[in-house]
């Protein structure tokens, strides 16, 4: 071998080498995920975070089935999918998430190097006066030695996935309402069917009251009040009926239909669900989707802070590119076509701060994520407690408004048969009905505030079961 041939295998030797070199830095791990544990003592310094919530141990709370359908209610399944489909707000949702992707594919093209071609044509008297003619074909890479692509690609990427987590979150969110509207909906036109009847009671209670009058057994005042309490029920009845039809229209809205108060299928509540007796574990910081997206938004900036910080190290690149180059008013040396190669070097020496006060700013950033992942994770805690014991209150309290209805109906039974006995006036039958309706009323607003509590607490939890 000549030494012409050595010292050219040596400079190719030498070149691979230095390519490899630069390939295998760039190749340095960034980091990781930050992990649980470190996100907690770092977003809840000092704070001692109870293994689970008011209970006793750990064991199931519910069953594992999706929380619409676990009410077993074919009328709010229907609406879910309808809403799926068709309400502007899943269109919303699903239009968020593709520009979150499409931001990631974005930053993710920095891995691969970038090509491009460049043409000029002119004359002596062209508008630049140069008269160069020519074309270019380059393409530039950057070495990503520091990780700062791949930081940049890193916060993207987390940035995506908080904001998938906040459209589960609204996602979540919107069923719960559509649930809570459409069970609103039926006990309130149910409540206005029985404001209804209890006016028309009222009236003839009025009309007994007149008559009465006439004879001497009742006064004026007594008919001032059977007056106003027959305004007051005609009152209440549309009230009611008015709000029933509000929500019927809400619900058009909620599933993509225009509210014209589409007439609902069922009127009927589905059944309470089992009482909780057993502690909830409070995994809650892996699983709510709110949490989910701050706790990827301090990674996200955690990857900030690093490609702040690359960005004050050398950028490395390589180009390579083939064109050529003629000119009109001056001789060139040559103006044949030919390929070049090289590695470009930009170190930032003096910006006046610049660098360091985007670090600092970074930083900054990262500080806020870790104080809003605690504030989201205490709120959280706040939720989830006030929902357990939000429930345990009002089943205790639907208890005795469904024992008071029972016992109103009982009333009913024994005053409609003292006055088949003659024993009593039909006004004092009317009243007993007026009683047994309101009761009834009360009964089923219990039902649906023991169901809105466990809606509650479905949300609470980022869903039904554990």
């Amino acid at each position: 071998m000549g030494s012409l041939e050595k010292i050219s295998m040596s400079k190719y030797l030498s070149h691979s080498l230095s390519l490899g070199l630069l390939l295998a830095l760039s190749a340095c791990s960034i980091g990781e995920p930050i992990k649980r544990s470190e996100l907690l003592e770092r977003s809840l310094p000092g704070q001692k975070l109870p293994g689970q919530y008011s209970g006793a141990n750990k064991q199931a709370a519910f069953q594992s089935i999706a929380w619409v359908e676990s009410f077993n209610d074919p009328e709010l399944t229907e609406l879910a999918k309808l809403a799926i489909q068709s309400a502007p707000d899943f269109r919303i949702y699903a239009a968020r998430l593709d520009q979150a992707e499409a931001m990631m594919k974005a930053v993710g093209g920095s891995f691969y190097p970038n090509a491009g071609v460049q043409g000029k044509t002119g004359s002596k008297l062209g508008l630049d006066g140069s008269g160069t003619s020519g074309y270019y074909v380059g393409a530039n890479w950057e070495i990503d030695l520091w990780g700062r692509v791949r930081a940049s690609y890193a916060n993207a990427e987390q940035n995506a996935r908080a904001i998938a987590a906040d459209q589960e979150s609204a996602k979540l969110s919107f069923m719960a309402n559509l649930a809570k509207t459409l069970w609103s909906a039926r006990v309130l036109h149910l409540q206005a069917q029985a404001a209804q009847e209890s006016a028309q009671h009222q009236e003839k209670i009025l009309e007994h009251v007149k008559n009465r009058e006439k004879i001497g057994a009742s006064s004026k005042q007594d008919i001032l009040t059977a007056e106003i309490n027959l305004a007051q029920a005609k009152e209440l009845a549309f009230n009611l009926k008015n709000a029933s039809q509000q929500n019927l229209k809400t619900l058009d809205v909620l599933v993509g239909r225009y509210p014209v108060g589409t007439p609902l299928k069922s009127m009927n509540l589905p059944k309470n669900p089992s009482a909780i007796n057993t502690g909830v574990p409070s995994d809650l910081l892996e699983r709510r989707p709110d949490i989910v997206a701050a706790a990827a938004r301090v990674d996200a900036a955690r990857f900030n802070v690093k490609e702040a910080e690359a960005t004050r190290l050398p950028k490395i690149s390589l180009t390579a590119g083939f064109g050529r180059i003629s000119s009109e008013v001056f001789v060139l040396k040559t103006d044949s076509s030919n390929p070049s190669a090289g590695v470009g070097v930009s170190l930032p020496i003096f910006t006046g701060g610049a660098l360091e006060a985007r670090v600092e700013s970074r930083q900054a950033e990262l500080n806020q994520a870790f104080a809003n992942y605690a504030k989201v994770g205490l709120n959280a805690f706040r939720e989830v407690e006030s929902a357990l014991s939000g429930e345990q209150s009002w089943r205790a309290r639907y208890a005795e408004l469904n024992q008071i209805y029972q016992l109103q109906k009982n009333i009913q039974k024994s005053t409609d048969a003292e006055f088949d006995i003659g024993r009593i006036d039909q006004r004092q039958v009317l009243q007993q009905k007026i009683r047994t309706n309101t009761a009834q009323s009360n009964d089923r607003q219990g039902q649906l505030e023991v169901l809105m509590q466990r809606i509650n607490l479905y949300l609470s939890l980022g869903g039904p079961a554990i």
